[in-house]
Formats: structure tokens, C-alpha cells, sequence
């Protein structure tokens, strides 16, 4: 047990707590169930080695078991008799390994092999004094592409409570949760982070059932150095809150998610805000730019034209060797899994993998990244499998910046990782200006409306890009 009367208090109050956690925590559970659907996503090795930070009762062991197949865990909580729950609750499972452990300062000296494919985490980080060292620290246990996925408490956290202290002249007791981009500023070097959040709503009866709920999962105590209400200020607080309808108590949650860098990426997925952004020319011209080679996993149209790879063959002037042929080649100009269906082909998602090069891959996608590939696989997810970083392509014109910053919403809310913008069409400069303002991300290049397109044409524009070893220093 922790010699930190601070953590030993929280150990105490949730081991307290934990007979009859679950029937209090019901925004534990839904937050633990997201983050799991976030963790779904991503593309982890076969049977990852999974260490997760205050794993209480086991909402997110349970949830994450159900959809990541089989792994290898170490659960952890402060609190030996969460622990024991967990465990309980889990039949105690002989792929896990349990450990009471201080998730901020985790010491795993002894049986237990570094590194980690993934540290999870659901409503814990909240509590830690340092959660920029704690990060730091459980990124130093990933293996090279690990990730990192936690739910926490963030700035509009129980706003109803503090409002009510606040109109009365007091100060409440819970924390100052950080907001969206100060977590967005907490990941540690090495590695890319992106932040999600949403606000979950729980009614309650009155304030004495919401401090009812806080003591029933263990989470009444006091902020850091502050000390609980006196029985007359608390009266005051709770009369502040009475509704007739009774009191709607926040709930922001932070889900974030982090992706260690591993070895230099290989090269690059191009996708798009759309169909007929471009990013055929893109791609060619990319290819040209970086002396690389070019894959198109998904051919669809084939009826109408030859389709991309040997456009971009042609228009880059790459030779055979460089060029690699896709892996599905159909007839109809549809959305690859419309068009498998009507030729009776099953793309087989879990079987595309990169081909071999010794040079930078240029890899094509088919339409936007919320194309479906199969019934439950779509391109971005295997942007995500493939784990190349990302150049999106978008018209410059009119409409452009909604489009892309929805696109990169999605990208960085997978913690997939973005090297730029192309922006296709006449110049804008306001529209290049907001897309690098709010979307934060760096355009690579503004490739004008070309008379024609050929090799010279895309030689010409492939001298706009930068340099593959300026874009991956």
C-alpha cells in the first residue's frame, strides 16, 4: 500500500466503496464502454500485451475483452479490494495478471515484461497530482507504435455544483479539471495525441442523491487541500439546488488517445475530402516528387476506364518495379464494397497488407475516408491498419474548409497521424489561411488547375512539394 496519505485516502475511500460501486457508477460504465469503442479501432497487433491504470470493477476490462480478442493484461488499481472485484467479476482469467499498483509512479520491477502494445485507462487520470509525468511514464512502457487510450474528467466537470458554490460566495470542493487543449498540451514527446469529448447528463432527485452517487463509487473526497463544507454552508448549497424537475448534474468526459512513434513511416495514405478531389493527380504527383512507389489496395470502374494505377504509372513515370497492381480490380464506379457485392467478390479487409519497397510508398485510397470497404470496414480503418501518416487532399474552392476540417476531426479522433493538406484548384489564400489556422495542420502544397495534365505537367507541380525528408525530418 501507497505511503502517500493522499492516495492512501483515495485507496481507502474506493475500497470502501467497492461492494457497491456498480450500482452507483452508471457514467462510469458508459464512459468506459466509448473508450472501448475508441480502442476497437485501432489497429493493434495480434495479441497485444495490455496494461490498464485503475481498473476498478472492471467496466472497460470487460468491455474491451469483448472487442479486441485475445490479449494478454495486467490490470492495476490503488484499491486491493477493486482489484479484487475486477478479478472476480473477469473469473480470473488465466491470460491476466493482477497488481496493486499507483498508476501515477507504476512500478512494474519483477515478472512483468516491458514493453506494453497498450495502456488504458478510464476515470483515473483525474486523480493524479502530475498527469503530464504520468504520461510521460506510460509512454516510456509502450513498444515502439504502442498506444496510449484514457477517459478522463475534464473543465465542465459538475458545473452546476460550482455554480451553486459560487452564487453563495464558496468555493467547491472538486478539482479544476483541465480543459480539452490543455490535455491536448499534456502528451508526452515521441509521440502523437489527439483529444475527443462530450458532455453526459445524469438527473438526479436532488444534491443530496448526487453526493449520495459520488459517495457510492468512492469519489466524495476533497480536492487536493481543501476540506469539506461545514454541515451549514453544505444545507446552503443543496437548498441553492433544489429544482421541481430535480437537479441535471455534468459529466465532461475526455477520451484521448496517443500513438508512440515507432520506425520512420514509409510513406503516406492519400485520401480525400471527397470523390474527384484529385487525388489521383496528387498521388502521381507525390510519387514524382518523392521518387516513390505506388499502390491503389481498391480499384473500382473499371468498366469505363483503366483505372489508377496505370494513370499514375504513366503521369509520375514510374517504372514497373515501383508500381504495384491493387489488390481488388471491379468493374462498377461504386464504393468498393457496392461494387464486390455486384461482381460476387468478399474483400477479405484483415488480408491487405503493404507491399514490400526499399523506397517512400505512396498508397491511394478509394473516395473519402467514410467509405465502406466491407459491411464493417471502412477506409479509414485501413489507414489505421496500415499506420501511414495521412495526406489529405481538398478542392480549394468554395466550401473546402468545412469539408477538410470534418476529415481531419475524424483522422485525429482515431490518433491517426496527418502530414498536410493539398489543396487542388485556383488559389485561395483565405481558405489555405483557415484550413492551417483551424485545422492545425500544415498545407503541403496549392496545386493550380492544370491546361492538361501529363508528365511534364506533374513534373512541374512535383517541384511544389517538399521534400520527403523535410516532411519526415
Amino acid at each position: 500500500m501507497t505511503a502517500d496519505p493522499r492516495k492512501a485516502a483515495i485507496a481507502a475511500a474506493f475500497g470502501k466503496a467497492a461492494s457497491r460501486y456498480e450500482e452507483h457508477a452508471a457514467v462510469q460504465r458508459i464512459a468506459a464502454e466509448r473508450l472501448a469503442e475508441r480502442v476497437a479501432h485501432l489497429p493493434l497487433p495480434p495479441r497485444p500485451r495490455v496494461l490498464e491504470i485503475g481498473c476498478g470493477t472492471g467496466f472497460l476490462s470487460r468491455a474491451l475483452r469483448e472487442r479486441i480478442g485475445p490479449a494478454d493484461w495486467l490490470l492495476t488499481d490503488l484499491s486491493p479490494d477493486m482489484l479484487a472485484r475486477c478479478r472476480a467479476a473477469l473469473g480470473d482469467p488465466t491470460d491476466s495478471a493482477f497488481r496493486i499498483m499507483d498508476g501515477e509512479q507504476p512500478d512494474l520491477d519483477g515478472p512483468f515484461d516491458l514493453p506494453f502494445d497498450l495502456i488504458v485507462s478510464s476515470l483515473a487520470l483525474q486523480w493524479f497530482r502530475n498527469p503530464a509525468a504520468a504520461l510521460t511514464r506510460w509512454s516510456e512502457m509502450l513498444a515502439p507504435g504502442g498506444r496510449i487510450a484514457v477517459a478522463t474528467l475534464a473543465a465542465d466537470s459538475f458545473r452546476e455544483w460550482r455554480e451553486a458554490h459560487h452564487a453563495l460566495g464558496l468555493e467547491a470542493g472538486v478539482p479544476a479539471y483541465p480543459t480539452r487543449h490543455a490535455l491536448d498540451r499534456l502528451w508526452p514527446a515521441g509521440g502523437r495525441g489527439a483529444v475527443e469529448e462530450e458532455r453526459l447528463l445524469r438527473r438526479h432527485a436532488d444534491g443530496l442523491e448526487f453526493l449520495a452517487e459520488l459517495k457510492g463509487i468512492g469519489a466524495h473526497l476533497p480536492a487536493e487541500g481543501r476540506r469539506p463544507l461545514p454541515p451549514g454552508a453544505l444545507r446552503r448549497v443543496l437548498r441553492r439546488l433544489e429544482r421541481p424537475e430535480g437537479l441535471t448534474m455534468t459529466h465532461h468526459i475526455a477520451y484521448g488517445l496517443f500513438r508512440k512513434d515507432g520506425a520512420q513511416p514509409r510513406g503516406v495514405f492519400v485520401t480525400g475530402t471527397d470523390t474527384g478531389v484529385g487525388k489521383t493527380l496528387v498521388s502521381a504527383v507525390l510519387a514524382r516528387a518523392w521518387d516513390a512507389a505506388y499502390w491503389k489496395p481498391l480499384q473500382t470502374g473499371l468498366k469505363d476506364e483503366p483505372g489508377d494505377t496505370p494513370t499514375v504509372a504513366a503521369l509520375a513515370a514510374l517504372p514497373a518495379d515501383r508500381v504495384h497492381p491493387p489488390a481488388y480490380a471491379l468493374a462498377e464506379p461504386l464504393s468498393p464494397h457496392a461494387a464486390a457485392e455486384l461482381e460476387g467478390v468478399a474483400i477479405d479487409a484483415d488480408a491487405l497488407a503493404l507491399p514490400d519497397t526499399d523506397r517512400p510508398l505512396v498508397v491511394e485510397g478509394a473516395g473519402g475516408l467514410l467509405v465502406p470497404v466491407t459491411e464493417d470496414v471502412f477506409i479509414i480503418d485501413l489507414i489505421a491498419r496500415f499506420g501511414l501518416p495521412v495526406v489529405l487532399v481538398a478542392r480549394s474552392t468554395l466550401g473546402t474548409i468545412n469539408h477538410t476540417l470534418l476529415s481531419l476531426e475524424a483522422l485525429r479522433a482515431r490518433g491517426l497521424a496527418v502530414v498536410g493538406v493539398v489543396l487542388n484548384g485556383p488559389p485561395n489564400p483565405g481558405n489555405r489561411a483557415a484550413i492551417e489556422r483551424f485545422g492545425k495542420v500544415r498545407v503541403l502544397a496549392e496545386i493550380p488547375t492544370l491546361d492538361r495534365i501529363d508528365a511534364e505537367t506533374v513534373a512541374e507541380a512535383a517541384a511544389l512539394i517538399p521534400s520527403f525528408d523535410s516532411v519526415f525530418p
